[in-house]
């Protein structure tokens, strides 16, 4: 098993979800049906839901900016992996697949906090290099990450990658909206890991 390169700041806890029947149910009325993924029925036993507490962080040099998605309000320093006393906020995730051995995963994190950097950090390894800096922009928004195989035991390549947008607001003053997807492919024999699309973009409000 071969772990994705995300920069995280904690390991995902996922518990089986469990449901019973409702006793007053009235038979003659049937129970509405929602195809939502992240609440489906109760009773499949191949979905599992629980939280995962991560840090999202990916660098576009083409525009010299790094975003970081669900860092504590303080931004990075306030990581206690960088001297801080504060850890990312656990968001929910779902896994689907476990009975198959393929796990595919969904995370959607909603309303959480954005922090952009600029310039991008040289070298740049890891959130950790931006320790000592301040955000050049911060404010909230959404992220989806979808994984197509999280452990990277199926016989194909292993697709994953975030898309995040919010509005944020700068430390020179006004406020963007920012736009941002990374996207990576993993081989089947998970040595190579290609760079489909990485980019963090601001839009001037």
């Amino acid at each position: 098993m071969r772990p994705h390169p995300l920069l995280t700041a904690g390991l995902a806890v996922l518990l089986p979800v469990t449901g019973c029947d409702n006793p007053t149910t009235v038979a003659a009325r049937p129970p509405s049906v929602r195809f939502d993924f992240m609440n489906g029925p109760s009773d499949l036993p191949n979905v599992f839901r629980g939280d995962s507490v991560l840090l999202f962080v990916w660098a576009d040099v083409s525009t010299d900016l790094v975003i970081v998605v669900n860092a504590p309000a303080g931004g990075v320093r306030a990581l206690r992996r960088c001297g801080g006393a504060l850890t990312p906020e656990p968001q929910p995730v779902q896994t689907v697949g476990e009975m198959q051995d393929v796990l595919r995963q969904l995370r959607l994190l909603r309303d959480v906090n954005i922090h952009i950097y600029s310039p991008v950090p040289t070298p740049f390894r890891n959130f950790m290099d931006l320790c000592q800096l301040s955000p050049y922009a911060q404010g909230s928004g959404n992220l989806t990450s979808t994984d197509n195989d999280r452990t990277v035991t199926g016989n194909g390549a292993d697709a994953f990658g975030f898309r995040a947008q919010g509005v944020v607001d700068l430390v020179s003053g006004g406020s963007a909206r920012v736009l941002a997807e990374s996207e990576r492919l993993i081989a089947p024999d998970g040595t190579v890991t290609e760079i489909l699309v990485r980019n963090v973009r601001l839009i001037q409000q």
